[in-house]
């Protein structure tokens, strides 16, 4: 584990190897949720390391338990896309909570592991992604809004890459001013480079990657098609090409993406963002916002609200510093964590919640955890030793007439009734307190199905179950 030190706390570094993560899909009582990035990733074709992922989780203290939830069932996940034509970077951040009112953590993906870095609040990666755009040097803009129906928008994102490699080409052969238009042999060229690398410094691969579900497949085969049908919008115009000429025809830009490209070709600063936030097992809140930084002021196209079908439409709009601010502020909400108060949320992830489902016989590592049969509650007739004598009799439920073993077998329709109590408690194998036992961590949720006097027979989530003092549930 390596350190890094903030400007507002000491943050950490840890990795999950993708081999030890590969144990959760083998324990049928752990479901990622909707928002996991373990989702999205596929295993490693290895055998899995159960052993690795109880030792990493168990290493979990105090605000980085959280990390848990954060990576198996976020309920708010943040993207963030940068590319000024050196540098490309791609940050994903994780929340347990949809508000961002606890601990979040950066994660990083590589071949063999999931790096989680932290914890973070929200102010922070908004001043992280406001920093990367940089507002220095930003006018102040005068509102301008251009709309463009989807596969407008597609084909003006693969003119404006197309545009930007005619620029690139003409600085190559040290000629000076900008390009007078485009071809549909270079619409065609910038579509499938930019599917073809994840480079969010060009436009095609940005709205590609903040968009995967909407970048049409096969395009570059009909963009210059799309084009042809914005020449009648004023958006542009087409020059028929010479007989014979490879380039084909010519597409000269009208004054609105004319200046939208050349305030591009200027910067070339290209940012992206985007947000989830899961409110209820079927609503997730989507912001997918990317553009263009200009010493003029931002260009931002948004496409949040564009159904899968493509039939809805994108506007991409003129903004200066103080209304970019303000939007990105609006898309990452305000964080509502308390200072010097400990983040609080149910969860059925938690780090202790997991790891009984990964090792049924999980001990709880906190010093407050139940390691010996359950004390009755202290009373004034507990003074005497004959009192106290009677009332630890009565603590300890008697055995049962016949032992009933723990088992670990999958429930299928498995539903908890209780909790276990914070402070934890102690577990037997049968309704017996000479019988062998472990320690059970607080919060942990389970059903009660069976009871013998004071014992209740407990079934996690996972088919373990155990003999509890049935008094002490909640």
């Amino acid at each position: 584990m390596s350190d890094t030190t903030t400007a507002a706390a000491q943050a950490h570094q840890i990795a999950f190897s993708k081999r030890a993560l590969k144990a959760l899909g083998e324990e049928p009582a752990v479901r990622c949720g909707a928002l996991s990035l373990l989702a999205r990733i596929e295993p490693p074709d290895v055998p899995s390391d159960r052993s690795a992922l109880i030792d990493s989780l168990s290493a979990l203290q105090g605000e980085w338990t959280w990390a848990a939830p954060a990576l198996l069932d976020p309920h708010l996940t943040v993207a963030m896309l940068f590319g000024d034509g050196d540098t490309s970077l791609i940050g994903q951040y994780l929340w347990p909570d949809a508000d961002a009112r606890g601990p979040g953590f950066r994660a990083v993906v590589d071949k063999d592991a999931i790096g989680l870095a932290g914890p973070l609040s929200n102010d922070e990666v908004l001043l992280s992604c406001l920093d990367l755009v940089s507002l220095n040097g930003v006018a102040e803009a005068e509102p301008l809004k251009m709309t463009f129906a989807l596969e407008q928008f597609w084909a003006t994102l693969a003119l404006l890459d197309a545009y930007r490699m005619a620029l690139l080409r003409r600085r190559l052969g040290r000629r000076g001013g900008y390009p007078a238009g485009v071809s549909g042999a270079d619409l065609a060229e910038a579509w499938k480079a930019g599917m073809a690398v994840s480079d969010p410094g060009w436009s095609v691969s940005l709205f590609a990657l903040l968009r995967p579900d909407l970048a049409p497949a096969g395009f570059e085969a009909r963009v210059a098609g799309v084009i042809d049908k914005m020449d009648g919008l004023g958006l542009l115009a087409r020059l028929p090409g010479d007989k014979g000429d490879p380039l084909g025809d010519v597409y000269i830009l009208g004054q609105g993406l004319e200046l939208l490209c050349n305030a591009v070709m200027a910067g070339i600063v290209q940012f992206g963002l985007s947000v989830q936030r899961l409110r209820t097992a079927s609503e997730i809140e989507f912001t997918s916002v990317g553009g263009w930084r200009t010493s003029g002021g931002f260009w931002l196209a948004d496409m949040s609200a564009i159904p899968l079908d493509g039939t809805g439409s994108v506007v991409v709009s003129l903004l200066g510093p103080s209304s970019f601010t303000e939007l990105i502020e609006f898309a990452l909400g305000g964080n509502a964590q308390v200072a010097d108060a400990p983040f609080e949320m149910a969860t059925t992830y938690s780090r202790d919640a997991v790891l009984v489902a990964l090792q049924p016989a999980v001990i709880a590592t906190t010093a407050e955890a139940v390691t010996t049969a359950p004390a009755a509650k202290t009373t004034k007739a507990a003074k005497t030793t004959k009192a106290a004598k009677t009332t630890k009799a009565a603590a300890t439920p008697e055995p049962a007439t016949t032992p009933e073993p723990a088992t670990s077998t999958p429930t299928p329709d498995w539903s908890p009734t209780h909790t276990i109590p914070a402070e934890g408690i102690t577990a037997w194998a049968a309704p017996d307190p000479k019988s062998q036992s472990v320690a059970l961590a607080g919060g942990l949720p389970v059903a009660v199905v069976e009871r013998a006097g004071d014992w209740a027979r407990v079934v996690a989530s996972n088919g373990w179950s155990g003999w509890v003092d049935g008094r002490r549930l909640g």
